[in-house]
């Protein structure tokens, strides 16, 4: 048993399965005159390793004759250590079947690590590869087709250093091939010669085996020629099968990533197509792709695609040349994105990283060049630690942006200076604080006209939570197995979703929806009816083809009128009493009458502004007004609606926020008597917020500490613990933790 140091909690995943073979020179004779080559089956008990656990390896060695001598060889790549040796013991040998434990103690370093098994026997030889992961992955866009000529080895060897001292620990080795493919190919038509410092994938696996940097290698098309764009897939897999050939062997190899990006769903079956062809080669290899935001429903369908390991969403912040993308794409959306990723990787079993860009365009340029200021870089990483559900960061890029612009721009220096910062903020929030779900999900049902729908619906509903002082999670549509093939529509329950959402007690916001299809339908009336609370927010209440509506909320909708009050007419939680009225300029909404429902907020004229239904075992809350209007108009109102549903899943949320914005981003969590808090500042002024801690033992004294310091601010008992100021500088953070004496 190898025992590794660890520094950080993870979650367990299932087991991987892997398959890697290489052609034998001489292949192995079988019964009835066929040839099969040798081959090694590797597997894993767990992907996610915790503090303490254990991993098994397993190996199997097929395709062997009785009378065949056969060597088996193991290593383990550390990641930030190096490769070193794996002792692989004879389990059974009649079936060739050798096996090795590893074993995790607490200051173990974290990343992927990568295990390689060769078998040899004769003329044939085999490899086999898995890979588990231990705490949090810092990556970056390795682009070798900007290395120097000169001094080139030295200079490969510069940049992974200073990355590994910022915590680096995993790189995409990307734009290999440019004006010609800058490793030894036979295929593309200008290509390094063998042995050669021309051969920079070569040099530079050989540098992250030492250095214990575990690598994906990003494959596209031959791009030394032209060729019709109906023959690029082809292309693209016969490049990754002679990458494979060529560089399988190397400790640090664990996977292949997508060259080809895309925004729709469109982007879904070159994907998959691309990740099968990875998987044929190997099971083991970890498979990854970076799409863009256009369409969310993306997330849904990549998620779907079961040989997908890693989805990196691009963040679109910087990369616009269109000043108008400003206004969907400020820093807070990182979070945004990184949060509809990981919505969709959970629900699968999938890895997510939150993507930050370091370089900018027009009016985001700095220095005249293509790179990003500190504050813009710093804002990215800041926003993307407050998300739940990342397993990492991924940086665009590192090694162009910062360590080969630093050679001639010296404010490139101050951007580096963002870099360092933002990764020591991002340890802090995204493992003491950002590590638990809100609960408080926006639903996102499949539809086919997207855009708009995120522009008008969406993003002003993070935005209104933002404003609340309220983390939100993100959860896009996921095709059930068997349906996730476009253009064709989906049309059944996905089961699995159903339950990962039951089973992570889930409220479900759908922030004026109009309709559904069968697929939705058929899940948000089975939630509820399982037990599940959902919030709908208007103007528009969503119909669907597998449910009722009016039976599902409990009421019937009226026309649109012009109100100016609402009046609470039932307490539901704490903050507002019955009798309460909150007053607002007039404006048209609609309202509903109760059947089955009952009426909790009603408008001016008596007709009900906030309907709670019963519907099976769960709550339905109907709400026709729009939620950045209700926090405008009733915050407190919405803060007992928020408390009143998680509390049918039996959730309670652990702060209130008074004085944010919505350009501002949350993370809370609760975990062995500590209330921790992170709140990002993404603008340019000061913000003083009022600081509410919820659900203290009253008897029990509490002290609260700064996490970025260490240093003690105040101590009182729960009930004396009411409220604390606190102010946050532009461009910056507060995190701070609520502990038990």
């Amino acid at each position: 048993m190898i025992d590794l140091k660890f520094k950080i909690t993870a979650k367990i995943l299932v087991g991987v399965f892997v398959f890697i073979s290489f052609a034998c020179q001489g292949p192995t004779a079988e019964k009835g005159g066929l040839k099969k080559p040798l081959l090694v089956e590797v597997s894993i008990d767990k992907f996610r390793a915790k503090p303490g656990e254990s991993i098994t390896i397993t190996a199997e060695v097929k395709g062997m004759k009785a009378s065949s001598k056969l060597q088996v060889e193991a290593n383990l790549l550390v990641p930030r250590e190096g490769a070193r040796n794996l002792d692989l013991h004879l389990e059974n040998k009649d079936n060739h079947i050798y096996k090795a434990q590893i074993r995790l103690n607490q200051e173990a370093t974290e990343g992927l690590y990568g295990i390689t098994v060769k078998a040899t026997s004769g003329s044939c030889r085999a490899i086999g590869k898995a890979s588990f992961l231990a705490g949090k992955v810092i990556g970056d866009f390795f682009i070798v087709s900007t290395l120097p000529k000169e001094n080139l080895e030295q200079d490969i060897s510069d940049y992974l250093n200073s990355f590994r001292s910022l915590g680096g620990n995993m790189l995409i080795i990307h734009d290999i091939i440019s004006e010609k493919a800058w490793y030894p190919s036979r295929i593309c038509s200008r290509a390094a010669a063998v042995d050669s410092t021309d051969d920079r994938v070569g040099l530079s696996l050989k540098l992250t085996d030492k250095l214990g940097l575990p690598s994906l290698i990003s494959v596209g098309w031959d791009m030394t020629r032209k060729m019709p764009y109906s023959e690029r897939m082809e292309s693209t897999k016969t490049i990754l099968e002679e990458l494979w050939e060529l560089y399988g062997h190397h400790p640090s190899l664990v996977g292949f990533y997508s060259y080809q990006e895309g925004s729709g769903t469109y982007l879904a079956s070159q994907v998959r197509e691309f990740c099968d062809e990875v998987k044929a080669q190997s099971r083991g290899l970890l498979t990854a792709c970076a799409p863009y935001i256009d369409d969310p429903l993306l997330a849904g369908y990549l998620a779907a695609i079961e040989n997908l390991d890693i989805v990196i969403y691009q963040g679109a912040v910087m990369a616009s040349f269109r000043p108008d993308n400003r206004k969907c794409f400020p820093l807070r959306r990182t979070k945004d994105f990184s949060a509809l990723s990981s919505g969709g990787t959970l629900v699968k079993n999938k890895m997510s990283l939150s993507h930050v860009e370091l370089f900018g365009y027009l009016e985001k340029s700095y220095a005249r060049s293509y790179l990003a200021s500190y504050d813009d870089i710093y804002g990215q990483i800041l926003s993307a630690a407050t998300c739940y559900g990342p397993e990492g960061i991924t940086l665009f890029t590192y090694h162009f942006n910062i360590h080969n612009l630093s050679k001639k721009i010296h404010e490139a220096k101050k951007s580096e200076a963002g870099v360092k910062d933002g990764l020591k903020a991002y340890e802090l929030i995204s493992k003491l604080v950002a590590k638990e779900s809100s609960h408080i999900a926006l639903y996102i049902p499949y539809n086919d006209w997207w855009s708009d729908r995120w522009t008008d619906c969406y993003l002003p509903g993070l935005d209104g939570f933002r404003c609340l002082g309220v983390a939100t999670d993100i959860i896009p549509f996921i095709p059930p197995k068997g349906e996730e093939i476009l253009p064709y529509y989906p049309m059944s329950l996905n089961g699995e979703q159903l339950e990962y959402l039951l089973a992570k007690d889930f409220v479900l916001v759908l922030p004026d929806i109009s309709g559904m299809q069968d697929t939705d339908s058929i899940l948000l009336k089975e939630f509820i009816d399982r037990g599940g609370a959902a919030i709908l927010f208007g103007p528009h209440i969503p119909y669907g083809d597998r449910f009722k509506r009016d039976e599902l909320c409990g009421g019937q909708e009226n026309a649109a009128a012009r109100h100016c009050q609402i009046e609470v007419k039932e307490a539901i939680h704490v903050r507002v009493r019955e009798g309460m009225k909150f007053d607002f300029e007039s404006d048209d909404f609609p309202s509903w009458s109760p059947t089955t429902g009952r009426k909790v907020a009603s408008f001016e004229d008596g007709s009900t502004a906030v309907l709670i239904n019963n519907f099976g075992k769960g709550s339905v809350i109907t709400i026709p007004v729009n939620i950045k209007d209700l926090v405008r108009i009733a915050p407190e109102l919405l803060r007992d609606i928020l408390d009143y549903a998680l509390a049918q899943r039996g959730v309670k949320r652990v702060f209130d926020i008074f004085g944010a914005n919505e350009d501002m981003d949350f993370a809370m969590s609760f975990s062995d008597g500590e209330y921790n808090l992170a709140i990002v500042n993404n603008g340019e002024k000061t913000v003083e917020v009022k600081i509410c801690p919820l659900n203290l033992a009253s008897d029990k004294s509490y002290r609260l500490v700064d996490l970025r310091t260490g240093e003690f601010i105040t101590a009182k008992k729960g009930k004396d613990f009411a409220e604390v100021m606190m102010s946050i500088k532009r461009r910056d953070f507060l995190a701070l933790s609520l502990r038990e004496k």
